[in-house]
């Protein structure tokens, strides 16, 4: 698969699941706040991307060449780095689609 295929694939699927799951800034902050309850320490939305991306590589430790995990990498890499640059409160002004 070439690298702008696994991009595309990338976008694709945070369109999906963002029809399953909601936006992704909601979902990752729900995670957040879960995960900042379990731990007992504040964790961000971009540092749940952050981490899932961790899974994804040590799942590609184990499975080198396995095209969806590279796929996942992309979009959790590219959720990161939105959600850390994101205006939360111009965020929570607007309604969601």
């Amino acid at each position: 698969m070439k690298a702008y295929n696994i991009l595309y694939t990338a976008d694709d699927l945070i369109k999906e699941r963002g029809l399953a799951y909601g936006h992704p800034a909601i979902n990752h902050m729900r995670i957040a706040q879960f995960w900042s309850t379990y731990l007992e320490a504040p964790i961000k939305p971009e540092q749940v991307a952050i981490m899932m991306s961790l899974v994804k590589i040590a799942r590609l430790m184990e499975s080198p060449s396995h095209e969806d995990s590279f796929v996942d990498l992309a979009a959790y890499s590219a959720l990161a780095g939105e959600l850390s640059l994101m205006d939360w409160e111009d965020f929570n002004a607007y309604p969601q689609e």
